[in-house]
């Protein structure tokens, strides 16, 4: 086996042990009522995107085998996130703010009052 052979092997077995992880999560929610699981509805979407994330990476070897060391690597990097989710909230007043004030600039267009 070839190098990228190698890493290639190495990035798939990551990614199946997160679609695993994955699976097992949707298995628990899947036994939760209606209401745990609306309350859940951030991390579930979150937990999905984060192994999209990994499904699609082409990590070095070295990186792929230090990841496989977590006993739950989508619950690991989805605490990771939280801790840092104020940028993404950030990202999201900001967007907020932006299409505020193109509705404004609009409105005014609309109505004439452009100068």
């Amino acid at each position: 086996m070839n190098y990228q052979e190698y890493r290639q092997s190495l990035n798939q077995r990551l990614t199946d042990k997160v679609q695993r992880e994955l699976s097992s999560f949707r298995e628990e929610m899947q036994a939760k009522t209606p209401q745990e699981i609306y309350d859940a509805a951030y991390q579930i979407a979150m937990k999905n995107e984060i192994a999209d994330c990994f499904s699609n990476a082409d990590y070095s070897p070295q990186a792929a085998k230090a990841f496989m060391k977590s006993p739950n690597l989508l619950q690991d990097v989805y605490e990771e996130w939280l801790g840092r989710e104020d940028s993404h909230m950030d990202e999201l007043r900001q967007t907020i703010a932006d299409f505020k004030s193109y509705m404004v600039k609009t409105e005014k267009i609309l109505s004439g009052k452009e100068r």
